[in-house]
């Protein structure tokens, strides 16, 4: 009953108007990719306090949410985007709920589920069902615009589909395309609906392409590049090898890359290579130190990892990118707090 009970007072508050209390004093876009064991979760925070929260991770790691949440006095939530069913993206879904901000203004998926109410599958996904329904969530359309204070969030992709017409500044054509190797993804069928964003900020941009597939991250960029450039990149499928297709990352060019690996769970060798032979890459900042799927040399300097342990219960450490207008921005390294500087260069985009 309390359950239920919040969640019609969250309907009555969307209706409400909203006035915002600044919380912290920022003059950033804070971008926490938090630790999720091989799952996802990111929350993104405006300089005037708005935010969006893209996907939830496993439910074993609320309390890391919860925590960032409490620890950044998180008011309100414009946006949450579940890109898509699975467990390690969905997993929190169901509770929303125990997140103690006062509304969650919109939540987008991609609409129709496929695959998910299978045995193996339907419970993390039904506890969501539940809070999608009195949320009344939305399926996200590609090509729409989400704002939340000065930033601004374009829908690249959402159930199976893609932006047609380029993003402001963007549209190039491609000439890496003739490169493109396509690729089965035996993988199920839940990854080829993701909601995909890229999420902008002046001229800084956060590339958000969550489980996307490599025959469709080659569509975004052939034979036109309909991205641009990027600043970050968050790597596509926790760098697995299904993901981080060369012909799109080699056209956005990101100068850093954040991948939301777990200890034996993603991080290839061949991504991390894609990604260190990219133009502009200068950094492969990494959630865990990977194991399983790569060579210790093929893995950043430890300054660059949130998370050297991989045991159970060990403490989840986030990064942490604070953007600017103009293009330049801080990643940061909340365990060991060590920090590196990017400055503006001239955009391209």
């Amino acid at each position: 009953m309390h359950y239920l009970s919040r969640w019609l007072l969250v309907s009555v508050l969307l209706a409400a108007p909203i006035t915002l209390a600044l919380s912290q004093d920022r003059d950033t876009l804070d971008i926490f990719v938090l630790d999720t064991e091989g799952g996802e979760a990111v929350l993104y925070i405006a300089p005037t306090g708005e935010a969006m929260m893209y996907d939830t991770g496993r439910p074993e790691n609320f309390n890391r949410i919860l925590a960032l949440v409490q620890q950044e006095q998180v008011q309100v939530l414009d946006y949450v985007i579940v890109s898509h069913y699975h467990g390690d993206h969905v997993g929190n879904g169901g509770n929303l709920p125990r997140l103690p901000v006062r509304n969650i203004r919109q939540l987008l998926d991609h609409g129709p589920y496929t695959t998910e109410l299978r045995p193996q599958n339907r419970t993390l996904f039904e506890r969501y069902l539940t809070v999608r329904n009195m949320a009344k969530a939305r399926r996200a359309v590609p090509g729409e615009k989400l704002s939340f204070g000065a930033v601004e969030a374009y829908v690249l992709a959402s159930s199976g589909e893609r932006i047609s017409e380029p993003l402001p500044n963007a549209g190039a054509p491609n000439p890496l395309c003739s490169n493109h190797v396509p690729k089965t993804d035996i993988r199920a069928v839940e990854n080829d609906e993701v909601v995909s964003v890229v999420v902008r900020y002046g001229d800084f941009s956060f590339l958000e392409l969550g489980d996307m597939i490599w025959n469709h991250e080659e569509r975004l960029v052939c034979p036109n590049n309909l991205l641009g450039t990027v600043d970050v990149y968050h790597t596509s499928g926790h760098g697995a090898h299904w993901g981080s297709n060369p012909v799109m990352v080699h056209a956005v060019q990101p100068r850093a890359a954040v991948m939301n690996n777990g200890d034996p769970k993603g991080g290839d060798t061949l991504t991390f290579e894609t990604l260190r032979s990219s133009p502009r890459l200068e950094d492969v900042w990494q959630a865990h130190f990977s194991t399983q799927n790569a060579t210790a040399r093929d893995n950043s300097p430890e300054d660059y990892i949130a998370n050297l342990d991989g045991s159970p219960g060990h403490t989840g450490h986030y990064i942490k990118i604070s953007a600017r207008p103009d293009g330049s921005f801080t990643v940061t390294n909340s365990r060991n707090g060590f920090t590196k500087e990017y400055p503006a260069t001239n955009p391209s985009r």
